[in-house]
């Protein structure tokens, strides 16, 4: 299979955070999950969007991860994976979506709608359900069974 062939996939934040976080259930998944797919040589796509919540997520005083972790992970993030910029195209799409009636869940239709304009269509996340809607034009892969 040559790269060409390969289709990309978009990394849901709850990937990245179980990725990062050793004390998780599904670090070692999600781990393997991202590992995997890069030894296949499969194109890792995440957004600005991802970095944020990863971002927004992690750093709770509840979770207490140094900031200078949080940021140099992202920085590592946007260097390993390919990274599909929020535009008007974006806008576009999400608008569209929305009015579609397709998700009132603006997070996640952003993150369809970003899948779109960069022509990913398969997202690797730990919650299918909330992209149920959308599976007439994305392909939800679970992290866990």
């Amino acid at each position: 299979m040559t790269m060409t062939d390969v289709e990309p996939v978009f990394l849901d934040t709850n990937v990245l955070v179980y990725a990062s976080m050793a004390v998780s259930p599904l670090h070692a998944i999600a781990r393997r999950a991202i590992e995997t797919r890069e030894a296949a040589a499969v194109p890792l796509v995440i957004s600005r969007q991802i970095l944020r919540e990863f971002l927004a997520t992690l750093n709770r005083p509840q979770v207490n991860i140094p900031i200078t972790t949080l940021t140099a992970q992202v920085r590592h993030f946007e260097a390993r994976f390919q990274l599909i910029e929020e535009s008007a195209a974006v806008t576009a799409a999400l608008l569209d979506l929305v009015e579609q009636g397709v998700g009132r869940r603006v997070h996640d239709v952003n993150i369809v709608a970003t899948m779109q304009v960069g022509g990913v269509r398969q997202l690797l996340t730990n919650n299918p359900g909330d992209f149920a809607a959308f599976t007439h034009v994305v392909t939800v892969i679970p992290l866990a069974p």
